[in-house]
């Protein structure tokens, strides 16, 4: 991920087996009020991730890059299972932002990807079956 306009905050990642109404809701956000209404404090990071979520709290940053910054990048394991279509989905979280109608307080990047499972490994149980 290339953060091109800086938000102190932090990143999640989530799948959707059958489709994107399975995603979660966003990270439960603490706000304070200012004179132009509610800005984000913090947000809740899943601390182990459980299913949808596949990883949170990735790139927490809170200061301003004074340069160039290279791209975010992580290795995000994806589950052993099977779907034509699922939906990955990256959240930004954005720390100091005031409220976005829609979008609340993160930015959303979905893509829909296949994925095969391995046979040679057990299916990961917990996830939904593909319908």
């Amino acid at each position: 991920m290339l953060e091109t306009i800086y938000h102190p905050g932090h990143y999640r990642v989530t799948l959707a087996v059958n489709s994107p109404t399975e995603l979660p809701l966003d990270p439960v956000t603490t706000t304070k009020d200012s004179e132009k209404g509610p800005i984000s404090v913090s947000a809740a990071i899943q601390n182990p991730p459980q299913i949808p979520v596949l990883a949170d709290g990735l790139f927490v940053h809170s200061t301003r890059p004074t340069g160039p910054v290279d791209p975010f990048e992580a290795d995000v394991q994806l589950p052993n299972l099977n779907c034509r279509r699922c939906t990955l989905q990256v959240v930004e979280f954005m720390a100091e932002h005031g409220f976005n109608n829609p979008g609340g307080y993160t930015y959303r990047h979905c893509a829909s990807v296949q994925i095969t499972a391995d046979p040679k490994k057990p299916l990961d149980s917990g996830w939904p079956v593909e319908r």
